[in-house]
């Protein structure tokens, strides 16, 4: 059986971010980082963390949903608590920078930074079509996705429940989704990895059907510890060798998310992998942070390093792209833990679902 905190996964989360904004910063300083594989399918880190999450609220909360414990409600309001305040903060302050900036005389894509479409940033609806684009705090479209999985995941309950008895058919079959959802996006010209704004709630739901799938198949079935690292280490070598040949997408994603379920693996011996290392953990949970505050760090950044009389080149170039980097580690930290982990305790703690004792009776 998986233990309660599947620690590797935690720290997966802070490797999926930090290749989402080597993705996001790859063109930055002239350094043309695009031209490395891995670099290049950074964006696939956001279907690494949707396989994720998949995984990680099967392992939550389908036991109670097995034994009849589940609350839809209380639910949501925990999974608002997990990202709304962070998100709020976040698209404040991008909204502040893009006034400040404005006044300052700094140019923004009329169409990027649009006062219009905020009620949809707003609801979290951002990525079920109702954008032309990716705006404002533009990692914040999968967010959006993500709520959209949130909202179905009774619907992923259901089917997890229908085939609890056939977990690799219920792999199989999320799979065969992803292969004939990326098929149908790629004959009207698009690809399904590469959706936003414009479909992310679509390229979710492969992703998190895979992740509820694979924790079935763990429930059930069980590797060695020998075999768990051979296949953690071959799922990541294949990420490797495959975005370094630019290999399609199709040829990358089950890789991803076999890394999970070999990571997932691994921890059921009780053996502390790097990525179940306290400080990997830690980085882990503050991943999020560092997701969300990285575009507004970027625009602070760039901006004022744009203004230098000087701009950096050669090693220097290298050091700014670093310095980025930190900043955006430091940032995330201090959000962290004076707005992120404040707010969602804060939250928690008043749930209007949550399920009361009647008067007069016992409490444990």
């Amino acid at each position: 059986m998986y233990p309660a905190d599947i620690r590797s996964l935690t720290g997966l989360r802070i490797v999926a971010a930090a290749w989402v904004l080597v993705y996001h910063f790859r063109n930055r300083l002239g350094l043309d980082l695009e031209r490395f594989g891995l670099v290049a399918k950074g964006y696939l880190g956001v279907d690494l963390f949707f396989i994720l999450s998949g995984f990680i609220l099967t392992h939550v909360y389908l036991r109670a949903w097995e034994e009849g414990r589940f609350q839809y409600r209380a639910f949501l309001w925990a999974r608002l608590a997990r990202l709304y305040p962070v998100h709020l903060l976040t698209l404040a302050g991008t909204v502040a920078l893009w006034a400040v900036g404005r006044w300052q005389g700094a140019s923004f894509d009329p169409i990027a930074f649009d006062p219009a479409v905020l009620p949809q940033q707003i609801l979290l609806i951002h990525a079920w079509w109702t954008t032309p684009t990716v705006q404002w705090n533009f990692p914040s479209w999968s967010i959006s996705a993500e709520w959209f999985a949130y909202l179905a995941f009774p619907a992923a309950a259901v089917a997890a429940m229908a085939l609890r008895a056939r977990p690799v058919l219920a792999v199989l079959l999320a799979a065969g989704l992803f292969f004939l959802l990326d098929a149908l996006v790629g004959r009207g010209g698009g690809d399904l990895t590469q959706m936003t704004a414009q479909g992310g709630a679509l390229r979710i739901v492969p992703s998190f059907a895979m992740g509820v799938a694979l924790h079935r198949l763990g429930r059930t079935r069980s590797m060695t510890l020998g075999l768990a690292r051979i296949g953690t280490g071959a799922a990541l070598a294949w990420i490797v060798v495959s975005t370094s040949l630019g290999l399609a997408d199709i040829w990358i994603w089950p890789a991803l998310a076999a890394l999970i379920f070999c990571l997932a693996e691994r921890d059921k011996s009780g053996r502390v992998g790097m990525l179940a290392v306290p400080l990997a953990v830690y980085l882990g949970e503050v991943s999020y942070a560092v997701y969300m505050t990285h575009l507004p760090v970027d625009i602070a950044y760039f901006e004022l390093l744009g203004r230098l009389p000087v701009q950096p080149v050669g090693a220097l170039a290298w050091a700014a792209w670093l310095g980025v980097m930190v900043a955006c580690f430091l940032v995330s930290v201090i959000v962290y833990h004076a707005a992120e982990r404040p707010a969602r305790r804060w939250l928690r703690a008043r749930d209007p679902f949550a399920r009361r004792p009647h008067p007069g009776q016992a409490t444990i």
